[in-house]
């Protein structure tokens, strides 16, 4: 296994640690919402799904040659 499907295999577990830790946040956030939360927590509930499908796809990407090829010519 070359090192760029390794990286690949950590961005895809890091993808899908995000979406694990995304969920639950979530789901407590709903449960236990106060007066006193932050207005802004919903925007970094979304930021963290969001990177969650950015690091999902650079895995995906990496294990296929794509993005390595990409970065090979910088």
């Amino acid at each position: 296994m070359n090192p760029e499907n390794m990286i690949g295999l950590v961005f895809i577990l890091l993808g899908i640690w995000q979406f694990v830790a995304f969920f639950k946040t979530f789901r407590t956030f709903r449960k236990h919402t106060i007066n006193g939360t932050s207005g802004f927590a919903p925007y970094a509930f979304w930021s963290g799904l969001i990177y969650a499908f950015i690091f999902l796809g650079m895995g995906i990407s990496m294990i296929f040659n794509e993005l390595t090829e990409f970065l090979s010519g910088l």
